[in-house]
C-alpha cells in the first residue's frame, strides 16, 4: 500500500466547502484507492492534515497524475492559503477498527 499525508492552511470561511469537495472524491472513488483520513488540528482551525491509501504506489501516482485530479486540485487550491504540504510514503503498518457500540 502506498499514500500520502498532506498538511493544508485553509483560508477562513473555506473549510465546509473543502470537506464538501473531499466528500465528493468518497463516491466516484479512483482505482486503487482504499481510505482516508482528515484531521482538524486542536490549535489552529485553519490547520488540516489528511491522510489517503492507495493499494500500490503504481495507483497512487496515476490517480495523481490525471487530469481529473488535476482539475480537482485546482479547485480544492481555491480553499488553500497556499500549495498543500505534501508526504509521499509506503505503508508499513496499519490497525484499524470499529468504534465500540453504545
Amino acid at each position: 500500500m502506498f499514500g500520502t499525508i498532506a498538511r493544508y492552511r485553509v483560508k477562513p470561511g473555506h473549510e465546509d466547502a473543502l470537506m464538501k469537495q473531499m466528500k465528493g472524491f468518497e463516491g466516484e472513488p479512483p482505482a486503487g484507492w482504499l481510505y482516508h483520513t482528515v484531521f482538524k488540528s486542536t490549535k489552529d482551525p485553519n490547520e488540516i492534515w489528511m491522510s489517503v491509501v492507495f493499494e500500490s504506489e503504481e495507483a497512487y501516482r496515476k490517480n495523481a497524475d490525471s487530469p481529473d485530479m488535476d482539475r480537482d486540485y485546482r479547485e480544492m487550491l481555491e480553499h488553500l492559503q497556499g500549495e498543500p504540504e505534501w508526504h509521499d510514503g509506503n505503508v508499513i503498518d496499519q490497525a484499524m477498527r470499529e468504534p465500540a457500540k453504545k
